[in-house]
């Protein structure tokens, strides 16, 4: 270890910095990978390990609620008496020491972020810990340890059998992590693969006003002129064009009344058998499409009065009607999965804004954002914007204001103008924000190349997270014994059980919580009353910020932790999904267009060499939200938007990572 801990430092002499508008990763050049990664034929005595007494772990979020050290000024008192102060470990993670007898010392900086802690551990050749890991920063873990900087635990898997149990029973996994020369650097944080992740939601009274009864629609004086042509010519008549149509003879301008006979009108005469208007888009039986869904949207916009009033009391004056919003503008790229719904179109691979790779039915993998079927939703999507019919200052980074809580949860606060009708977001979460607010089924959509037939499809499921933990070779033998201790038994089944649900305190010792035939471990009285306190209700919160749960690190979380402080509309919208099968992404799924991509993909030094002469990076996003929200610095057109891709070398790009991620899958 003393020998490879020289060759190391003398490497760092010949450190270069290799550039990526991707990744900014620190790679040692002056060392060759044999000779770091040499290795030797060695009998391990799995009884006779030597193991350190304690181990030093940086593990960085950027938020020093959320590392594994109590940093709260109210103090915690457990069950059993005792108190956690500012300064301590979490309860979980005192647990985690006394159960595995070692010693867990925490040397974050308490508020740094992952990406920045990971490179400037790299210019101490990650002495200082033996344990790094945070969020984002897979592909960087990756990097540094098929340079010699982390452990392949590969090789150690005779040290964790519950780990190696996990692999073995998710070959997917596998090879979603695994870097360019075969190695597994890091364990990932998982999360609850194969459950739906965000979903649309609405509020449930809106939808019953203002389309199954005039009891209490009012008077309405706003007006809107229509720039949405409409997509789909599934039905006889398009019920955007109708809309259309009765504006123009209107002097190009739609009303709430016009925009509203015409909906209803068109939903009886397509779909005779429904009891009411509203049942098109609520319920197990929805059917309705993109079109139609914009339709129902400009009802609502026009419907100030109505809805302020519904929700209020009485009738705001200057109040306003957003359609569609999401919870925060660093969310903005939720909006874009609307494109799904204009022909099944793909957006992302992975549930990550950063994931644009996607694999099509042949499957190869494509860029998302240079795809002619994604760029027509764009140009959908700018229509709908321009109609108002869409939080206007959804897409403005610098408002760090959580829209969620402001066009839900402030209906009757005096002098609140501003109601929300539909978003995109988690479950629990959303239907917890507002009492009416339901899950509702996706609009139906054909996917090109899969099928004709119009199902409901999610693309945003939960998957492998680009998060994790490593343990640096620079540790000495005994540390690194220790190390694979602690990451083992986050896989079993108490470990797996404290990472999601605290210490056992927290749950009840007699009963359960069961979904869908599985049993969880039900939280107890005392955790949620302290949630209560704390966090306002927020379960989640307070396990991440009190008892330092739910850390993104090594781990399988389950989604029985979720379900169960869920609001009845939240089990209603589970419900709803599960029991329509709503299609989604997976990493089993037999049509390779339909397949998760991995979280991030492991580039050599070669890539990122070729990477560095290329010019794509996040000005795409910024260049897709100018246009769309028709910013006086946007590009003219999307043939422009795509032409500026091609200039900037997305051939080149595209190639680059179709190279990467066939090394990672291959056999």
């Amino acid at each position: 270890m003393k020998k490879f801990l020289k060759l190391v430092l003398s490497s760092l002499m010949l450190i270069s910095m290799v550039g990526c508008s991707n990744s900014d990763l620190d790679v040692a050049t002056g060392q060759k990978e044999e000779e770091i990664n040499e290795e030797t034929e060695t009998t391990v005595d799995l009884d006779n390990l030597d193991y350190s007494e304690s181990l030093k772990i940086n593990l960085a979020q950027g938020n020093n609620s959320r590392t594994i050290t109590y940093q709260q000024a109210t103090p915690l008192e457990l069950p059993d008496g005792s108190v956690v102060s500012q300064g301590d470990l979490k309860p979980t993670w005192q647990y985690f020491q006394d159960q595995i007898g070692i010693e867990l010392d925490d040397v974050t900086v308490q508020d740094q972020k992952a990406t920045e802690m990971i490179d400037l551990a790299a210019a101490t050749v990650f002495t200082d810990a033996n344990i790094y890991g945070g969020n984002g920063i897979a592909e960087k873990l990756m990097s540094y340890g098929a340079n010699g900087y982390f452990v392949n635990l590969l090789d150690y898997l005779d040290q964790m059998p519950n780990f190696k149990a996990y692999l073995d029973e998710n070959p997917n996994i596998v090879k979603s992590i695994t870097a360019y020369d075969g190695g597994v650097y890091f364990a990932p944080y998982v999360a609850e693969i194969d459950n739906y992740a965000r979903i649309l939601h609405g509020r449930e009274t809106w939808f019953h006003a203002l389309l199954d009864s005039t009891d209490s629609l009012l008077d309405e004086t706003s007006t809107l002129t229509p720039v949405y042509d409409g997509y789909w010519d599934r039905n006889t008549e398009n019920v955007i064009a109708l809309q259309n149509a009765a504006a123009e003879a209107n002097g190009g301008e739609l009303t709430r009344d016009l925009a509203l006979t015409t909906l209803v009108d068109y939903i009886n005469a397509t779909y005779p058998d429904l009891e009411n208007p509203s049942d098109l888009y609520l319920g197990s039986n929805a059917q309705y499409d993109m079109d139609e869904l914009v339709a129902l949207w400009r009802v609502a916009k026009l419907s100030p009065n109505t809805l302020s009033t519904l929700e209020a009391g009485s009738t705001v004056d200057g109040a306003i009607i957003y359609p569609y919003f999401v919870r925060k503008s660093k969310y903005r790229e939720d909006f874009l999965r609307l494109i799904t719904y204009f022909g099944g179109e793909r957006v992302y691979g992975s549930d990550s804004y950063g994931a644009k790779f996607f694999l099509d039915e042949n499957g190869e993998l494509q860029y998302s954002y240079d795809q002619d079927n994604f760029l027509e939703g764009v140009d959908q999507l700018k229509d709908i914007f321009a109609e108002g019919l869409v939080h206007s200052e959804f897409a403005d980074l610098s408002n760090s204001d959580d829209f969620r809580k402001t066009f839900y949860a402030k209906d009757e606060e005096e002098g609140h103008l501003q109601f929300g009708f539909m978003t995109d977001d988690w479950i629990a979460s959303t239907t917890a924000s507002n009492e009416d607010v339901v899950g509702v089924l996706p609009p139906v959509t054909t996917i090109e190349g899969y099928t004709d037939d119009f199902i409901h499809f999610v693309e945003n499921t939960r998957v492998i997270k680009p998060d994790g933990w490593s343990i640096s070779t620079s540790s000495t033998d005994a540390e690194i014994n220790s190390a694979l201790k602690l990451f083992d038994y986050m896989y079993t089944e108490e470990g797996h059980q404290a990472q999601i649900y605290s210490i056992p305190e927290a749950v009840s010792s007699t009963e359960k919580f069961e979904s869908a035939g599985v049993e969880y471990p039900k939280f107890n009285d005392w955790l949620l009353e302290q949630a209560g306190i704390y966090k306002s209700g927020d379960v989640s919160s307070f396990l991440r910020d009190f008892m330092g749960s739910l850390i993104p690190l090594g781990y399988q979380k389950e989604i029985g932790f979720e379900k169960q402080y869920t609001t009845e509309n939240g089990e209603a919208a589970w419900d709803l999904y599960e029991g329509s099968n709503v299609l989604s992404t997976s990493y089993s799924a037999d049509s390779t267009l339909l397949q998760l991509v991995p979280p991030v993909f492991s580039l050599n030094e070669q890539d990122l060499a070729k990477l560095s002469t290329i010019a794509i990076g996040d000005t795409e996003v910024d260049d897709v939200f100018l246009y769309i929200t028709g910013s006086d610095n946007a590009l003219e057109s999307t043939d422009a938007i795509k032409q500026k891709l091609l200039d900037s070398g997305i051939e080149d790009y595209v190639q680059i990572y179709r190279t990467a991620y066939q090394r990672m899958t291959s056999e």
